[in-house]
């Protein structure tokens, strides 16, 4: 009898969780559509070619490493980082950019080794190197009153920033053939 009323609980109680999560699965799809929706009429409304989330490593005066931060190209031929929640942003000049390179772990961990050798000599062929997963690094050097600024930054989620790489070319050709055009 018990075993019977197991059973019959199971037989019920599966269909259930099985309707459930697909339920569930939908709101989340929906949910994740409309954000998608609702961002991309934001950067419409605030003229944003691109927009990616990345974490600050490292080099900006004003951002702290770790900080998860808004990186945006607007429309107006400027780079802009933004902390959510948090009113304090920075507008870069795309001409004051003087240098963007994406870079992976592998090429970083490259440079770390090259580093570690002049450090420790023949022992850093001996110390543990740490292994994780591929993740791509913006290295982006700028000019800001006068002062060279080079800043780190990290993808989210192991989804790339590569496309900054292309917007920013992009930019900086339209800039130099509205240049040529003047003169």
């Amino acid at each position: 009898m018990f075993l019977a009323i197991i059973i019959c609980i199971i037989m019920l109680g599966l269909p259930i969780i099985v309707i459930w999560s697909g339920i569930s699965s939908e709101i989340d799809k929906r949910k994740l559509k409309h954000q998608k929706e609702e961002d991309s009429i934001r950067q419409k409304e605030q003229n944003i070619l691109f927009e990616k989330q990345v974490i600050h490593l490292g080099g900006h005066p004003y951002l702290n490493s770790n900080d998860v931060i808004y990186l945006q190209i607007h429309n107006n031929n400027e780079l802009y980082f933004y902390k959510e929640n948090n009113n304090t942003g920075d507008e870069i000049p795309i001409n004051q950019i003087t240098k963007y390179e994406l870079k992976t772990d592998e090429q970083i961990q490259k440079d770390v080794t090259l580093s570690r050798f002049l450090m420790f000599g023949i022992a850093s062929l001996a110390l543990k190197k740490e292994t994780k997963s591929i993740n791509e690094y913006l290295l982006l050097s700028y000019i800001q009153n006068g002062i060279s600024i080079d800043c780190l930054f990290r993808n989210i989620d192991n989804q790339s920033i590569g496309n900054i790489i292309s917007t920013l070319n992009r930019l900086k050709i339209e800039s130099n053939n509205e240049k040529e055009c003047v003169i």
